[in-house]
């Protein structure tokens, strides 16, 4: 095994971790040994109850610094600080506002993150240089009684290899870390299973940026609005606001890809299909009551408190690819999808996205899917081509129509039509009964396929092409398209896409 150094105390002394130590976090001696390791600045990984945090003194920028040598960490995603008491509290951050106070009442000690500014005692190491930082009170008996035997608070990530699954027992803890850090605290599997829920509120709105086990329905009991950060799942320039938020986080070794439709029906039969046609090592992870339809197949249980040991599980059972099947962004699930988006690095199906079809897929199907998104269904669009000539992109005058109507596809490049295209998509719309016979003859799923004045209930006209035509006719071509798809929203309730 490979040592790797450590910062000890609040000095330059370094050490060599050789083997990591696993003692019960029952122990009050081992609580005792453990806080003192995190005085003299070494790394204890603790259970709490969400998952099990590798922690260092929060006040010790050097120790803080071996939490992100151990894991593999990217410098700019923070830590979280944890907490045994309010008066420590009030050390590291400026004064809570009424809406913290709120819910540190309703929800402390539990799995709920605060975002606060920060003072000068807490270190850019933590904060990621942001001006905030994050703190919980985890509910667990023995992080508290660590916290409080080592007299300061600790900084805690999970416990974890960077990217991997996060650890809901020490023996995950022990696969990642050994020999990495000084001890691991044994307190059994985590009875939550998911990282704390995290809420922005150095704004002006609360902002949720993590979801967990403290739901946004829960939040909203509390606060009333409360704005949703938008996802970030690939790295790009900016800073993340929170742990967690940036980059590829909670990924088994294996491909996964995350299936969804508000039709559990269609994702059964989508995923019994791909398994069919790819073989070998691939497997289900589905919720107990969606297990039922995969009988005789590979599954494993997605449940929020052995998600992450599931995904583990995989990897040791050596299984190449899974399908996710898909739950309801709605309380803990909500959760659940975005540790899964994650994990997929984006690799999502969604069987209830809209699909145009024309011939090159220049003006009429781009403009169609650009008209169809800013009508802000939750059903997304996309276009294609039966014919599309290599190179294509949006056809100038169209991008123009669309310019004028206050819309825009940036970046977008002109797609040929394939077979996956339309066994993926819920519903798909043609331009004309031409390019609805040619889409038809590539599926058996034929009762999806219309052209688009059919399905808005006007009679069977073809939409024109504009191609090669004035700006004004493009405009003429976009006003129809509009027209037939605001009838196709107005009774989309009629019909299920």
């Amino acid at each position: 095994m490979i040592p790797v150094h450590v910062t000890a105390a609040k000095n330059t002394k370094s050490v060599v971790v050789l083997m990591t130590k696993i003692k019960s976090a029952n122990d009050l001696n081992a609580i005792k040994e453990a806080a003192r390791i995190i005085t003299e600045g070494g790394l204890v990984a603790f259970p709490t109850e969400t998952v099990y945090g590798l922690g260092a003194d929060a006040l010790n920028s050097e120790a803080c610094k071996g939490i992100f040598e151990a894991k593999g960490r990217p410098r700019d995603n923070p830590l979280i600080i944890h907490i045994a008491d309010m008066e420590s509290l009030l050390n590291i951050v400026e004064v809570p506002g009424h809406k913290a106070n709120k819910l540190m009442e309703k929800f402390w000690p539990g799995p709920l993150t605060l975002i606060f500014t920060k003072k000068t005692t807490v270190s850019d190491v933590i904060s990621g240089g942001l001006s905030t930082v994050a703190v919980r009170m985890p509910d667990n008996e023995a992080a508290l009684s660590l916290i409080k035997e080592a007299k300061t608070p600790i900084a805690a990530p999970s416990a974890n290899i960077s990217g991997r699954p996060s650890p809901t027992t020490a023996g995950h803890v022990k696969s990642d870390l050994d020999g990495k850090i000084d001890m691991i605290l044994d307190g059994g599997n985590a009875v939550v299973g998911l990282e704390s829920t995290i809420v922005d509120l150095s704004g002006t709105v609360p902002m949720l940026l993590r979801p967990g086990a403290i739901t946004l329905e829960m939040l909203e009991d509390i606060l009333g609005t409360v704005e949703i950060y938008p996802e970030i799942i690939f790295e790009d320039d900016k800073a993340p606001k929170a742990p967690g938020m940036k980059y590829r986080h909670y990924a088994p070794k294996a491909e996964l890809t995350v299936v969804i439709s508000k039709r559990k029906a269609r994702i059964s039969k989508y995923i019994r299909q791909k398994i069919g046609e790819i073989g070998g090592t691939c497997a289900i992870l589905a919720s107990q009551e969606d297990l039922e339809k995969y009988k005789n197949l590979k599954t494993y249980s997605l449940e929020p408190e052995t998600l992450f040991a599931a995904l583990r599980q995989i990897d040791k059972d050596g299984i190449k690819r899974v399908f996710v099947h898909g739950l309801d962004d709605t309380g803990i699930n909500r959760a659940m999808m975005n540790r899964l988006r994650k994990a997929s690095s984006g690799d999502i199906v969604d069987l209830d996205t809209v699909l145009f079809v024309c011939t090159g897929n220049t003006c009429r199907s781009p403009m169609a899917e650009a008209i169809w998104d800013s009508f802000k269904t939750g059903c997304l669009a996309k276009s294609c081509g039966i014919a599309v000539a290599p190179g294509s992109t949006l056809n100038e005058n169209a991008r123009k129509t669309l310019e004028i109507k206050g819309l825009s596809l940036q970046g977008f490049t002109s797609r040929q039509l394939t077979k996956n295209d339309v066994e993926e998509a819920s519903v798909i719309f043609c331009m004309t009964k031409v390019h609805a016979e040619y889409v038809k003859q590539m599926t058996n799923d034929m009762w999806k396929v219309y052209t688009l004045s059919e399905y808005a209930g006007e009679s069977e006209t073809d939409i024109s092409d504009p191609f090669g035509s004035e700006l004004d006719i493009y405009e003429v071509c976009a006003k129809e398209l509009e027209t037939l798809i605001s009838k196709i929203i107005e009774n989309r309730n009629k019909k299920s896409l």
